[in-house]
């Protein structure tokens, strides 16, 4: 170029300024393009000196201008000395005002200065920030995620490995660049898992989709690891496969669950299964209904239960249109209390089935809630059918047996009345030795008879359950000493000693609350049966042992041992049932019913206790009990110590009674010993006859028989509570009866009665009644006040007049019907008497067993020829033919007229002449 430069200095000089311009030029477009460029441009000396800023770069100018501390500003002067030192271009990062920079410096070496480029990558390092936080944070996840995660190339090889899938760094970094196939030889693991792995993995690539699958790994321990998996095959934008994503879940214990929920599953469906069978093969009906009274559930007994009504209505399904409309909705409305009121509600219910025959059940119905808020019913239906028929002939067999002990009571303790009654009176008349020793064994014999009666229906009483103990204040050592004292005098007598320890000794305080009566039962039986079974020169001991106590009850023991005959070891089981006896001549030597022991027994166990016995055949026995009584009150031991007021020494003298009896010698004994004791007495047979005297007369008291024919006592009573006249209708009314079994106090006070005497009675226990009862009416007062000093002279016993037959018959109509002939009347009778025992077997029969439509139906035909004979059997006799009656007031009534045709039969005359 020098070689081309004019020789003329005018041209050279032109050529300078030319070149001159054309570089201003180019220096003043370079400024303007500094000045343009939005990235900041700084020009600095080598002292550090701002000698250009584009506008840019104003911020940082200002750095540079100003004398204070300065972060950017000693990065930039070092910059450009470093750049002029080396007089290389260089690159770096600033930060300047919360803005990030890249920095180019470019040296000017020959003018001294350097060219400072900023590029503003504020944005590009926002985003790179972004990028390495997303980076972290994904990472995080991967690291924390519980699950396998792993990145392989097309050759299947890792790329990347989550510290799930691998927890050692070092050992995780080793298997990149591997294979699973190499991971499963290294490991253990079975090879299938590798070449099934390589198979899936190929299928991902082909399909472009993903893959899953579950594997299952054995462990060291013996146990069992499931995994499902997944292959993600990740493609490019050219379509090139460029990793794929390989994912694993441990579902080991959500297998282990689902094979604990399917094992439970089985389980529940065995237990429901049984559950099913335990229900199908119960014979109780089981169903659940809704609201609506649609079934929800039916066990087998209703579904077959269903299909016998189907069957019966003649109808291939079940509807409830066949069933008694009143007993559906009867069933409905028991539904809806039981859901509404949320309890449990038991019934029996009748079903009238399709043919007519009524079935009864016994229905449980339990209220439901369901989870979804909707309510139900459980039942639980049971036929009692059968049951109920057989209680019914149980209560049949129960009222028969009751009503034969009944009779039996008042067959003989009636004629026992008249007995000892006469046997008393006569006693006062004028006797000698011999007559009265006679007297004497017939009123020893009476009273022993009494005693085995008492026996008899105490046991009935105790079995049938209606024995009840009294609750009294007493005290126990000298209550039980004083029932026990005769026994010694006998046992004296006897040749026995009798050795007794005293309660008292051991219990200072022995007032308790109990029944006084039936304690002393239980001690006189088992000192009588030492007695009885102790031969002359034995011993007997008696005695009474205190055991605890507490606050409120006293707990004692009485214990009676002799030295008589013993009792074998095989038969010490058996003594105590009822009618039994040790050996089987044991009532032949000694006597008694074999009840004794049985009813102290029952005596005791009803009293909380137990009747123990020890024996030693040959030596002797001991008996003895424990028993824990309530410990009586101070008010009560006051009560029970006061005295009552003595009664006047003529209680009865000048009263006027009325004694209604349809036994004669009944009536001729307590008419024979009121009189006695100048008591005026009116007799009446029967209720009838009372109520017409009742009418005529005023009386003082009533003795009032319970058992009479046609009107008995309770009814004959009840017209007198009923009289227009306020004052005679609370006549009293003392009521005589020989039915100890059934004498209830409560039943015969709920007729109007105001006491009860059983007989055979005692004299002053009679005479004390009377007394008591007269003793608040108006007429005894008025009679005390006008009653003489001097008693009248009691009569003379009169000869007993003729008992007068019972008006069972009237054959006034039998006469009128033959118009005379008594042939014709006679074969009546004849055939009465050949076929009226048989009907009345078969009566007996049809109680027994509750048969009511056969009691029906033989009252129904015995009717007309009771009426031919005037029987006296009406009112039962319909009774037993009211169908609209109650079921057990005509079974009641059938027991009084079978009773009295026996009487008919034998009463009843067989032919007239």
């Amino acid at each position: 170029m020098v070689n081309d430069l004019p020789d003329d200095p005018a041209q050279l000089q032109a050529l300078v300024l030319e070149e001159r311009a054309r570089r201003q030029q180019a220096e003043a477009e370079l400024l303007k393009l500094r000045k343009l460029n939005p990235n900041p441009v700084l020009r600095l000396g080598g002292d550090g000196q701002l000698l250009f800023s584009n506008p840019a770069a104003e911020s940082l100018a200002q750095e540079l201008r100003q004398t204070g501390p300065s972060r950017v500003r000693p990065q930039l002067v070092q910059a450009t000395v470093q750049a002029l030192r080396t007089g290389e271009m260089g690159q770096r990062e600033l930060t300047a005002n919360h803005l990030h920079y890249l920095l180019f410096t470019v040296p000017v070496v020959e003018e001294g200065y350097t060219m400072l480029y900023l590029t503003d990558i504020t944005d590009r390092r926002h985003a790179e920030r972004e990028v390495r936080e997303q980076q972290e944070f994904y990472e995080t996840i991967l690291g924390h995620l519980p699950a396998v995660v792993t990145v392989l190339d097309a050759d299947q090889r890792y790329q990347y490995i989550n510290p799930y899938a691998e927890p050692d760094p070092q050992q995780r970094q080793q298997r990149i660049g591997s294979t699973f196939a190499e991971h499963c030889a290294q490991q253990g693991l079975p090879a299938v898992l590798a070449s099934r792995r390589w198979r899936l993995f190929e299928r991902a690539v082909r399909t472009r989709d993903m893959v899953s699958w579950e594997e299952k790994w054995p462990t060291p321990e013996g146990g069992e690891l499931y995994w499902l998996c997944f292959y993600q095959p990740v493609f490019g934008p050219e379509g090139v496969l460029r990793m794929v994503i390989c994912y694993g879940l441990d579902i080991t214990k959500r297998r282990q669950a689902e094979e604990r929920t399917r094992l439970s599953e089985e389980a529940m469906k065995s237990q429901q299964d049984f559950t099913q069978q335990v229900l199908d093969l119960n014979p109780s009906i089981i169903m659940v209904r809704d609201e609506q009274m649609r079934v929800t559930y039916a066990n087998q007994a209703l579904r077959d239960w269903q299909r016998m009504v189907a069957e019966q209505s003649g109808s291939e399904t079940y509807s409830r249109d066949v069933l008694s409309a009143e007993e559906v909705e009867h069933s409905a409305q028991l539904d809806a209390r039981a859901i509404a009121s949320g309890q449990t509600i038991t019934s029996e219910d009748r079903i009238t089935m399709p043919d007519g025959e009524s079935r009864w059940y016994q229905v449980v119905r339990c209220p439901l809630t369901q989870p979804d808020g909707s309510r139900q019913v459980l039942i639980v239906s049971t036929d009692v059918t059968d049951l109920k028929l057989a209680l019914r002939a149980a209560q049949a067999a129960a009222t028969a047996r009751e009503n034969f002990l009944a009779n039996m009571s008042h067959e003989i303790r009636t004629p026992m009345n008249g007995v000892l009654g006469m046997t008393s009176l006569l006693a006062k008349t004028g006797l000698n030795e011999q007559q009265r020793s006679y007297a004497e064994v017939i009123q020893y014999s009476g009273k022993h008879l009494l005693n085995v009666v008492n026996d008899v229906l105490d046991m009935a009483k105790i079995t049938s359950g209606k024995l009840e103990l009294e609750q009294a204040a007493f005290n126990l050592c000298d209550s039980m000493g004083k029932a026990v004292q005769p026994l010694v005098v006998q046992a004296q007598e006897k040749g026995i000693r009798v050795l007794g320890t005293l309660l008292r000794d051991s219990c200072p305080h022995p007032w308790v609350v109990g029944d006084p009566f039936r304690l002393n039962q239980i001690l006189i039986n088992l000192v009588s049966n030492a007695i009885k079974f102790t031969p002359a020169g034995g011993t007997v001991s008696i005695g009474g042992y205190f055991v605890s106590e507490t606050l409120t009850t006293l707990t004692t023991e009485f214990r009676v041992t002799d030295t008589g005959i013993g009792i074998a070891p095989d038969k010490l089981d058996t003594i105590f049932q009822e009618f039994t006896q040790a050996y089987a001549d044991t009532t032949r030597q000694f006597g008694g019913t074999g009840l004794g022991l049985s009813i102290s027994r029952a005596l005791v166990q009803q009293m909380g206790g137990t009747l123990t016995v020890q024996s030693v055949q040959g030596s002797g026995s001991s008996f003895s009990f424990i028993t824990t009584l309530p410990k009586a009150t101070s008010e009560q031991v006051k009560a029970s110590t006061t005295p009552e007021a003595l009664p006047d020494a003529s209680p009865v003298r000048g009263l006027r009674v009325l004694l209604v009896e349809d036994n004669a010698i009944n009536r001729e004994v307590a008419h024979l010993l009121l009189a006695g004791h100048g008591v005026e007495v009116d007799e009446a047979e029967s209720g009838l006859e009372a109520l017409e005297m009742f009418e005529q007369q005023r009386y003082d008291v009533i003795l009032m028989d319970i058992q009479m024919p046609g009107m008995n006592g309770l009814e004959a009573t009840a017209h007198i509570r009923q009289h227009p006249d306020p004052r005679r209708a609370l006549t009293p009314v003392l009521a005589l009866t020989a039915n100890a079994f059934r004498s209830d106090a409560d039943k015969y006070r709920a007729a109007g009665m105001n006491d009860t005497l059983s007989k055979p009675f005692e004299e002053t226990e009679l005479l004390a009644k009377i007394s008591h009862l007269a003793s608040g009416t108006e007429q005894f007062l008025e009679q005390r006040a006008a009653a003489p000093a001097a008693p009248a002279p009691a009569p003379e016993p009169a000869e007993a007049p003729e008992p007068a037959a019972p008006a069972l018959y009237d054959l006034g109509l039998l006469r009128q019907t033959a118009h005379g002939s008594t042939v014709f009347m006679n074969k009546v009778l004849a055939s009465f008497h050949n076929n009226m025992p048989a009907s009345i077997a078969e009566m007996r029969d049809a109680q027994a067993t509750a048969d009511l439509p056969a009691l029906s139906a033989l009252a129904h035909k015995l009717r007309p020829s009771l009426r031919l004979l005037g029987a006296a059997v009406s009112p039962w006799l319909e009774e037993v033919e009211n169908k609209d009656a109650a079921e057990a007031d005509r079974l009641a009534a059938a027991a009084p007229l079978i009773e009295r045709l026996q009487e008919l039969v034998q009463q009843l005359p067989s032919a007239l002449e």
